[in-house]
C-alpha cells in the first residue's frame, strides 16, 4: 500500500511539475494582443511614426499628426520610435507635428532615430527623450528660410481693408519675423537637449549641418544607433521585456505616402504656400538659388534723354544690368525735386553720347564686362570733374553666382576699388537678421557727414583701400572666407579729377529699406553733390 502511495505521490508531482513547464512555456511564447500585461513579463507594442521627405502638403502632414494621434490613444502601444529622414517643410506643419509629440512624450517615452534629419526634420527629432543617429546621417541646419510679402499694386476694382491685408506683413519688418521663428527653433534645442548640448546658442543659429558621429560629440544627438537599437531601447524605457512592432503610418493613412519624397522649388513652395511663408527647411544650394535658373534680364524701354541745359544723371543698362526704375525710384525723386532728371541708356553707344551732358553715371550689376575704350571713355567723362557712381549687389537678385563680381570689376578695379566674392553677415549685430548688417564707422567726407548708422543687405565689401569711407561693426563675416574683419562697404575715391562713390549693396536705396538708419541721409548727400555739380558745369 506505502510503494502505491509513493507511486501516486511521485505521479502527482510529476503532473505539477509538467503543469508548471507547460505554463511557464506558455507564458512565455504568448504575445498578447490586447496588450494585458502577464504576471513576471511585460509586454506590449513598441509603435514606430515614420517622417519621411518634405512637408509641405497640409493634407499628407496631417497623417502624421493622425499618427501621434494613434499612439496616444491606443493602450497597447507602450513607447514610440521616430523614424526620421526629412529635411523640414513648412514651419506650422513642422511645429504642428512637434507641438502634438511633446504632448505623446507626457504619457509616452519617445525615441527619434535620424537618419537625415535637418531644419524641420531635426526640429522634430529634439521632442524626443533620446536620439539615435547613423554615423553619416545629416543632422542639424537649424534656421528659418522666409518668403517675404512683397508689394501690392492696387487696383480700383479689387479693394482691401487695410495695407497689410494682402500681404500680411510690413517688407520692412519681415525680417524680425524670421528671426523670432529662429529663436523659437533654438528654444525647442534647449528645450529637448538641455544640458548635453555643447554649442553656444550662436552656433546653432550658423544652421550647420553635421554628420551623425560629429552630432553626438557635440550633444546634437546621443548616441549611434540603428533601426533595431532604437527599438530595443525605446522598449526598456517603457519596461518590456518582449514587444511587437507596429507601423503607426499604416494603421492611419491604409498605404498612402505621409510625405513628399522630392525636394520642391522655391516656385512650387510658393504655389502651395503663396508668401509670406517660413520654412524650417533645408534646401540644396542649387534649388534655393532661383531655383537653379538664370535670372532673366530686364529690358528697359527708356532711353536717356540728352539736353545741353539739363545736369543729367545716366544709369547704365547697356551691360545687362539687373536694374529697373523702380531701383532708382527714391533717388530719382530728390533728383527731379532738384532739377536733376534721370534717364537710362540701354545701349552703349545712348550712353556714351548721354555722357557729354551728363554729371554722373550709374552702374548698378552689371552682368557683362567692360571693355578698356569704354573704361576710357568713362575716364574722360571724369576728368572734366563729373561722378560715377558704382552699385554692387551679393544678391540674387541683382547678380548670379556665375557672374559675381566680376562685370563690375572689370570696370571699378581700373581704380584700384574692388567688390568681393560673397556676402556679409554678423551673427550678433544685425538688424532684422543676419545678413542685414549694420554700418556704423565713417571717414570724414561729404558722402558721410550727419551719418551714425547705415543699414544694408546682402551686401559685399571691396578690399581695403585709402577710399574706404565707411565700416561694419565688429564680428562681421564674409560668407566665402569666413573671416570676421571690419569691412568697408563703402568707398569713397575723391582725388583730382577723378570722384567715384562705390556701394556694396543697392537694397539700401529702395523703399522701405531706404528709411532704415541714416539710409535716407547717405542718399540726400550723394543727391547733394551731384547738385553741386550739375551747379558748377
Amino acid at each position: 500500500m506505502d510503494k502505491i502511495k509513493g507511486n501516486r505521490a511521485t505521479l502527482t508531482l510529476a503532473a505539477f511539475s509538467i503543469i508548471m513547464i507547460l505554463g511557464m512555456a506558455f507564458i512565455y511564447f504568448w504575445e498578447p494582443n490586447d496588450g494585458v500585461p502577464v504576471v513576471g513579463v511585460v509586454r506590449g507594442n513598441v509603435g514606430v511614426i515614420h517622417v519621411q521627405g518634405v512637408m509641405e502638403d497640409a493634407e499628407k502632414a496631417k497623417l502624421l499628426l493622425d499618427a501621434v494621434q494613434e499612439a496616444m490613444n491606443d493602450d497597447t502601444v507602450k513607447t514610440v520610435v521616430l523614424e526620421i529622414d526629412s529635411p523640414g517643410g513648412s514651419a506650422y506643419l513642422v511645429e504642428q507635428v512637434y507641438l502634438d509629440l511633446l504632448e505623446l512624450k507626457k504619457t509616452k517615452p519617445l525615441v527619434a532615430l535620424a537618419a537625415t534629419a535637418l531644419s524641420g526634420g531635426y526640429y522634430i527629432a529634439v521632442s524626443a527623450d533620446h536620439i539615435f543617429t547613423l554615423p553619416t546621417a545629416m543632422v542639424g541646419n537649424v534656421g528659418v528660410i522666409g518668403v517675404g510679402p512683397g508689394f501690392v499694386v492696387p487696383s480700383e476694382f479689387t479693394l482691401e481693408t487695410g495695407p497689410r491685408k494682402v500681404t500680411g506683413f510690413s517688407p520692412a519688418l519681415f525680417p524680425f519675423n524670421i528671426s523670432k521663428s529662429l529663436d523659437r527653433f533654438v528654444s525647442a534645442v534647449q528645450l529637448g537637449r538641455g544640458s548635453k548640448l555643447r554649442l553656444s546658442m550662436m552656433e546653432l543659429k550658423m544652421g550647420s549641418v553635421w554628420l551623425g558621429t560629429e552630432a553626438v560629440n557635440i550633444g546634437v544627438a546621443d548616441e549611434i544607433g540603428s533601426y533595431t537599437a532604437a527599438l530595443d531601447y525605446a522598449a526598456q524605457q517603457a519596461g518590456l521585456d518582449s514587444y511587437k512592432v507596429v507601423d503607426l503610418n499604416e494603421r492611419v493613412s491604409e498605404g498612402e505616402g505621409g510625405v513628399s519624397s522630392e525636394y520642391p522649388t522655391i516656385n512650387q513652395l510658393n504655389e502651395a504656400n503663396p508668401p509670406p511663408a517660413l520654412y524650417y527647411l533645408y534646401l540644396p544650394n542649387q534649388i534655393y538659388m532661383q531655383n537653379g535658373e538664370e535670372i532673366p534680364e530686364i529690358e528697359l524701354e527708356v532711353n536717356v534723354t540728352v539736353s545741353e541745359n539739363v545736369g543729367q544723371v545716366v544709369v547704365d543698362v547697356s551691360h545687362g544690368n539687373h536694374v529697373s526704375p523702380y531701383v532708382m525710384d527714391a533717388l530719382a525723386a530728390e533728383l527731379a525735386k532738384r532739377g536733376v532728371y534721370l534717364g537710362y541708356g540701354y545701349t552703349w553707344e545712348t550712353v556714351e553720347k548721354a555722357l557729354d551732358y551728363a554729371v554722373c553715371l550709374v552702374v548698378v550689376a552689371p552682368t557683362q564686362h567692360y571693355s578698356f575704350d569704354q573704361y576710357e571713355a568713362i575716364q574722360r567723362f571724369m576728368q572734366k570733374g563729373n561722378m560715377v557712381v558704382l552699385f554692387s549687389d551679393a544678391s540674387a537678385e541683382f547678380l548670379s553666382t556665375t557672374q559675381m563680381q566680376g562685370p563690375m570689376n572689370s570696370l571699378s578695379d581700373h581704380w584700384g576699388l574692388h567688390f568681393g566674392k560673397g556676402y556679409l553677415y554678423n551673427m550678433m549685430d544685425y538688424y532684422g537678421f543676419y545678413r542685414n548688417v549694420k554700418v556704423n564707422q565713417f571717414e570724414p567726407s561729404w558722402l558721410t557727414e550727419g551719418l551714425t548708422q547705415l543699414i544694408f543687405y546682402t551686401c559685399t565689401n571691396l578690399s581695403p583701400t585709402d577710399s574706404d569711407a565707411a565700416y561694419t561693426s565688429w564680428g562681421t563675416y564674409n560668407s566665402v572666407s569666413e573671416q570676421t574683419e571690419v569691412y568697408a562697404p563703402v568707398a569713397l575715391l575723391d582725388k583730382g579729377n577723378t570722384t567715384v562713390v562705390a556701394f556694396g549693396d543697392i537694397t539700401w536705396l529702395m523703399e522701405p529699406w531706404i528709411r532704415s538708419g541714416d539710409n535716407y541721409q547717405l542718399a540726400l548727400n550723394l543727391v547733394d553733390e551731384i547738385v553741386r555739380l550739375k551747379s558748377e558745369g
